[in-house]
């Protein structure tokens, strides 16, 4: 593929999503709810009809369905199938939130079917498309003013508490570090790390201080992360994605992982951060997230513990202490 770029109005890819949406189309039978003990078992018709007519609640309940029964239960045709139909069918209202993002749900159940990456691919040039559609979401264009990230359509939940990673965001840096080649992952990093929002800078750095136990592998699944963990880095049904998907896929055919991220992907990363970080690039991001006071606030220590985890060089002690 080309050069994988975050770049804010460059979305999601028209042709990718064509690919998507012709070689998924819908299933001709309901898809059914992630219980299979009872006598009943509740089936989600509506996903029959205009998608479009549906709430974005009604389209969370079938994603979440679909990350936690296989998860729970395995592997099934049937949520495999309705997945990638509505992966297609939904990406383009990925921002759209009823607590959470759509994306989140989206993001998780890709995960659960693909635990340890898309090696068992659908068609030729999957991931790729899923990659420049699932995977360039949160540069849509309705995201963004120029550089600057729309407040009220991205980085939802992170509103009220800025010192918390939004799903959105979480869940789209653990999409792209799991499935991109890894001779990609610096080259995307560095764009993502190039743009100039406050906003963005802020929330960037929180996840990178959260999810740094994940980076060097520490932590190793997402199941595995605290409740509580401050900050936190966790999505909508990110707790789901656990080691055993890892083994059931193995089952199934597929090579199987014993990490969530790939090794050598993490090792890229951190090996990306440490280097771009010098003093005075760190100290520049401090000095524009100061522009927006609630941001500075709302950070509290994590400037600091970001500074011990990734800012290398001369300098770095009178850095600590201004």
């Amino acid at each position: 593929m080309e050069p994988f770029l975050w770049i804010p109005g460059q979305g999601v890819d028209a042709s990718a999503l064509a690919r998507l949406r012709a070689h998924f189309t819908r299933p001709a039978e309901a898809m059914g709810e992630a219980w299979l003990m009872g006598e009943h078992r509740q089936m989600f018709e509506a996903l029959l009809g205009d998608l479009d007519r549906l709430p974005t609640s009604a389209l969370q309940e079938p994603l979440g369905e679909i990350a936690s029964g296989t998860s729970s239960f395995g592997p099934r045709p049937e949520w495999d199938a309705w997945f990638h139909y509505l992966l297609g069918a939904l990406a383009p209202r990925s921002h759209e939130a009823f607590v959470s993002y759509l994306l989140e749900y989206l993001v998780s159940g890709f995960m659960a079917l693909h635990p340890s990456g898309a090696h068992r691919a659908p068609y030729a040039g999957f991931r790729d498309d899923a990659l420049m559609t699932l995977g360039r979401c949160l540069m849509d264009a309705q995201c963004w003013h120029g550089s600057n990230i729309v407040v009220e359509r991205v980085l939802h939940r992170a509103h009220g508490n800025w010192g918390d990673a939004s799903g959105d965001l979480s869940a789209s840096m653990c999409f792209c570090l799991k499935y991109l080649p890894p001779s990609q992952v610096q080259p995307w990093l560095h764009s993502v790390l190039a743009i100039p929002s406050p906003h963005w800078r802020a929330q960037l750095m929180v996840w990178m201080v959260g999810a740094h136990d994940m980076l060097d592998g520490t932590v190793r699944w997402p199941s595995q992360w605290p409740e509580g963990a401050h900050p936190a880095v966790d999505w909508e049904w990110s707790h789901c994605l656990k080691p055993e998907l890892a083994a059931a896929a193995g089952e199934g055919g597929d090579s199987v992982t014993n990490t969530f991220l790939p090794a050598e992907a993490r090792a890229q990363a951190l090996q990306c951060l440490r280097a771009y970080f010098s003093p005075a690039v760190y100290a520049d991001w401090l000095d524009a997230i100061r522009t927006v006071p609630a941001l500075e606030n709302a950070l509290g220590d994590i400037p600091q513990a970001f500074l011990a985890l990734y800012v290398q060089g001369p300098g770095v002690q009178g850095t600590r202490d201004a």
